[in-house]
């Protein structure tokens, strides 16, 4: 979701955790040569082993990474662990794979974007987490309480690869005003595009000042993979990928083709405001301005805006210029489930997940003791509180600090939303696995761009998207040669 990329460049201190207990490390004393994760390694390795972990977060994200290695560094001796900021998504994902040249620059764990997943298997160079499960004996009592939508989501021919997770779901921002002055309550909040439009149309017809364009939104490829996700249609063959290398396009589907003419429709009728996918806080400041009334974002920007509306983030700090305080002080927001064409909180997972780089043992087995200590249910509920990432185990959503937060601010209000329409996913269909990701991000780009800012036939825009995707998934076919 790529609204979170500018969004979560606010910055803002983090408090630090309340669990500074002696890590006792997840190795089981005894663990046979030939697993294939190593996870007892650390038992018969002298010294101190260092890890690095790579990662494209900034702003309260990357803060909540940086302090979590913090407490894990300072409480053993075993393990040092070396944070790494490496760029967007998408540099991150391009540094990764110029390393894969020189495997001895690899870091010993990434956190890559989730559409990542096809290429970090084909790339052979994780090791799967259902391996180090397998081997770790103490592992089942945090993965056995996963969302069940969270572990199929990153499962591959019946094999889960990452070992933890960051989710993100989602959301729809409504201006509470704009809302009520339209004679709309949070019970007209829409669930569905049509009734999106419906409460559009009705906010332009109040003639609010300042009110251009009542919906804004990144004209970006997540938006369509949503769309399609909560249908049910897959976007290429092979139950989505997940069975086995995708080698055909399904984008030409009903779906498609309803998404982008809804899309269109909305621009022609003064409804839509088009941001390009490299500005997402453009999105944040049409609704900050009151130009904008709701917006489709991710959730991981609900702790940066929070912050920002009660005064924990300077505004300038989002690019507005002089704002006035009472301009961010009475700012009233709603959030709800995503509406789609099937109805609300039906997508994909969207997120981050962390991956285990194969290396020597002892680099191996420290960073699963990393990442085992990270998936702990305090950090768990940190990661929600702090970086706005959604709690994946029942664990944590069960936490009393987590559940007061949910019920007592506005923050925690908001990310219970979140949470709530994340248990929605259907597990058994929780999004596609791609070889060729970027390539398909940016096809679908370039439809939603030529279809809303040139007016191009629908059906050409889908015809050309899917002609080109399925060009990228024959050239990577061909390249992993399977």
């Amino acid at each position: 979701m790529a609204t979170a990329a500018t969004l979560v460049l606010i910055g803002a201190g983090c408090s630090s955790s309340s669990d500074d207990a002696k890590v006792t490390g997840t190795q089981p004393p005894d663990v046979p040569a030939e697993v294939a994760c190593p996870v007892g390694a650390l038992d018969t390795t002298d010294g101190t082993t260092t890890i690095t972990v790579w990662h494209s977060w900034t702003g309260l994200a990357a803060t909540t990474l940086e302090q979590i290695a913090d407490v894990y560094n300072a409480s053993q001796d075993r393990v040092r662990v070396e944070v790494q900021a490496q760029g967007d998504y998408e540099e991150l994902l391009a540094k990764y794979q110029t390393a894969l040249a020189d495997p001895s620059s690899l870091p010993d764990i990434v956190i890559q974007e989730a559409t990542a997943l096809r290429f970090m298997v084909d790339s052979d160079s994780a090791v799967p987490a259902g391996a180090c499960i397998e081997a770790d004996a103490s592992a089942s009592k945090f993965y056995d309480q996963v969302l069940p939508a969270v572990t199929g989501a990153y499962t591959v021919e019946d094999e889960l690869w990452p070992a933890g997770f960051n989710v993100a779901q989602e959301v729809l921002y409504v201006n509470q005003d704009h809302l009520e002055a339209a004679g709309l309550s949070a019970e007209d909040l829409p669930e569905t595009l049509d009734e999106l439009r419906d409460v559009a149309e009705a906010i332009r017809s109040a003639a609010l000042p300042g009110v251009e364009e009542p919906f804004v939104g990144l004209m970006d490829s997540w938006f369509l993979e949503n769309q399609l996700a909560g249908v049910g249609q897959e976007m290429v063959d092979r139950s989505n990928g997940r069975d086995g290398l995708a080698a055909t396009s399904e984008l030409d589907n009903e779906f498609s083709t309803a998404t982008l003419e809804w899309l269109a429709s909305m621009h022609d009728a003064g409804l839509y405001r088009p941001i390009p996918h490299t500005q997402p806080v453009d999105t944040l400041l049409a609704m900050v301005s009151g130009t904008s009334s709701m917006l489709i974002g991710t959730s991981s920007a609900i702790t940066p805006v929070d912050a920002a509306f009660s005064g924990g983030v300077e505004p300038a700090d989002l690019g507005v210029d002089d704002p006035s305080a009472d301009e961010f002080d009475a700012f009233r927001v709603t959030v709800a489930p995503g509406p789609g064409l099937g109805g609300a909180g039906r997508g994909r997972i969207g997120g981050m997940a962390w991956y285990l780089v194969d290396g020597d043992d002892a680099s191996v087995a420290a960073s699963w003791d990393f990442i085992s200590f990270s998936n702990r249910t305090e950090n768990q509920v940190r990661w929600t509180l702090e970086g706005s990432y959604l709690p994946v185990s029942a664990a944590a959503r069960k936490d009393p600090a987590l559940v007061e937060a949910f019920g007592t601010t506005r923050r925690g209000r908001w990310l219970a939303t979140a949470t709530d329409s994340l248990r929605g996913i259907d597990p058994d269909f929780p999004g596609p696995v791609v070889g060729p990701y970027p390539q398909m991000v940016g096809g679908v780009r370039t439809a939603i761009e030529r279809v809303v800012l040139e007016d191009q036939p629908v059906q050409r825009a889908v015809d050309d998207l899917d002609a080109g995707f399925q060009d990228e998934l024959t050239a990577y076919a061909d390249e992993v040669k399977r």
